[in-house]
């Protein structure tokens, strides 16, 4: 027995380094593992081939930080269930627009209407900001109010629909006043930032919400549909 011993000893070594090769390597593998639903050959941490739901919180950590995302093209279904690439850049709208309307030498009164020839079927248009000065590009003017000089007026700066032409149409002007520039009023120059929105893509138009105050100055409005 005493001359087995050493090549038992052995024997029991061999399998303590391979238990402890076995238990490294499955660390090892936890550790740097891809995770995938659906799929035999995961692509990332989590490749989920399918339709995921969370019906709790998700979160995102700096998804902004990705720069794999910049330039690429969303894949879409068209109404006959083909699957098609959106290509933003030789589309005709995006799903969100910005643009700039500069209405230049516009009347002291303001822009009482205009006509932006933007269906209403198919876009939700919204005023973001504006500004105004004169057409020199000066900023030094004043809102004259035609009432009284003790009186402050307030800005009509919006898009609404016309339900004749079925376009958006804007105003833009501020209550019983011109614009002023020393004692005379002045024709302006009017910058709208309008958002406009596709409607059945990535936005949905609400119904409107109408509230009764009944000449109260606090209340509580219904929560919108969907929310």
């Amino acid at each position: 027995m005493v001359r087995h011993l050493p090549f038992q000893f052995s024997i029991n070594s061999l399998n303590m380094k391979k238990t402890v090769f076995y238990i490294l390597s499955i660390c090892a593998n936890i550790t740097w593992a891809q995770v995938g639903i659906n799929t035999e050959t995961p692509q990332a941490t989590l490749d989920v081939v399918g339709d995921a739901i969370a019906d709790g919180s998700l979160f995102l950590e700096a998804p902004n930080a990705s720069t794999q995302i910049l330039g690429s093209n969303l894949l879409i279904r068209s109404t006959t269930n083909d699957k098609l690439k959106y290509d933003i850049g030789i589309s005709k709208y995006g799903p969100i627009n910005y643009a700039q309307f500069a209405f230049r030498s516009a009347s002291t009164n303001g822009l009482l209407d205009y006509d932006t020839k933007i269906s209403i079927a198919d876009y939700t248009v919204t005023i973001q900001g504006f500004y105004f000065l004169k057409t020199d590009g000066n900023t030094s003017l004043t809102i004259h109010s035609n009432t009284s000089n003790d009186d402050s007026e307030y800005y009509q700066f919006y898009a609404y629909k016309n339900s004749t032409t079925q376009t958006w149409f804007i105003k833009a002007f501020v209550n019983n006043a011109t614009f002023r520039s020393g004692p005379s009023n002045i024709p302006v120059d009017i910058l709208l930032n309008l958002i406009i929105y596709r409607k059945r893509f990535i936005s949905k138009e609400l119904p409107a919400i109408s509230i009764d105050m009944g000449d109260m100055e606090t209340g509580t409005a219904p929560i919108p549909l969907g929310f």
